[in-house]
């Protein structure tokens, strides 16, 4: 597949952005310009103008790209509005026309006749009608992408289905930034917290201990220590009678040092005393059965 041509220099980084990774989902597909459109509601000359940067694509177009692509269109959405409010090209036009097969660009619409009776001030200031686009040849290879800009296609009425569609996707968008919004500015949840959090799924429910249940352990380390999933605490003090996350989380890590202690069930019981006395003796720490720091300093190493 041929190199992709350089972005035209006034793209904003936003729109930028957008038109790299809509390049990004067309390659994943496989397809030529001329099986793209006979897949979507697109034509084969209007994606040229979005891929190359001529364009801004119209967010029904992202949708359908994504979806081939196998991407998520709601991310692919938020790109395009982004994209959109500092976008300084041509304004999007196209219209999907369902069932067509895109192959060749869209009908253009005759130019209005000039008035012969206007003004020669108004004849002189006029815009020239703009040519009609020539019709596309069958199969033209990648190796085109970056031609001269191809003439304005005229504005056709979008369906109604299609705005109420586009109106749906944009609450969609805002909703999904709404709450990126919200989950960065919670506390301890910003871009570092978040970080150090990927390596366990500690519960977050209240813990209650049933006679019955057992838990699993998610044994990993993280920065030099030994974790299992349920809790990160350093110090928490734990003996006799505690029922907790903590004693969960040390009764995991015991036993994957070989302190062998029946069941991981949460609860601080004369089995996991004896499983802690064990450890602190080989570790030459106080052997009183009592985890503390010293000994979760042991068990995490």
């Amino acid at each position: 597949m041929a190199p992709w041509k350089a972005l035209p220099e006034h793209l904003d980084p936003q729109a930028g952005r957008l038109v790299d990774r809509l390049r990004r989902l067309k390659d994943a597909t496989g397809l030529s310009f001329t099986a793209l459109a006979t897949r979507t509601s697109y034509s084969r000359s209007s994606w040229e103008r979005y891929l190359n940067g001529r364009k801004l694509p119209p967010a029904d177009a992202v949708t359908e790209l994504a979806v081939l692509a196998g991407a998520d269109p709601d991310r692919m959405l938020a790109l395009h509005t982004l994209a959109a409010q500092t976008w300084t090209g041509p304004q999007p036009k196209d219209a999907a026309t369902p069932g067509t097969s895109g192959a060749g660009p869209e009908p253009t619409e005759p130019e209005p006749e000039p008035d012969p009776g206007a003004a020669p001030e108004a004849a002189a200031t006029a815009p020239a009608p703009a040519p009609a686009e020539p019709d596309a040849p069958a199969a033209v290879p990648p190796a085109l992408i970056g031609e001269p800009d191809a003439p304005a296609e005229p504005v056709r009425a979008r369906p109604a289905w299609r705005t109420l569609l586009a109106a749906g996707g944009a609450l969609v968008v805002v909703a999904a930034v709404l709450a990126v919004v919200v989950t960065l500015v919670l506390p301890g949840r910003g871009s570092a917290g978040a970080g150090e959090e990927e390596h366990r799924r500690t519960a977050t429910e209240e813990f209650a201990f049933k006679p019955d249940r057992t838990y699993d352990c998610d044994i990993h380390r993280f920065e030099g220590r030994l974790y299992a999933g349920h809790s990160d605490t350093q110090d928490a003090l734990l003996q006799q009678i505690s029922t907790t996350w903590e004693v969960v989380e040390a009764q995991c890590l015991l036993e994957h040092r070989g302190y062998r202690i029946g069941g991981i069930d949460g609860a601080y019981g004369p089995a996991t005393e004896r499983a802690v006395k064990r450890l602190q003796d080989k570790e030459g720490l106080v052997v009183d059965g009592i985890m503390g720091p010293h000994t979760w300093e042991a068990l995490r190493r």
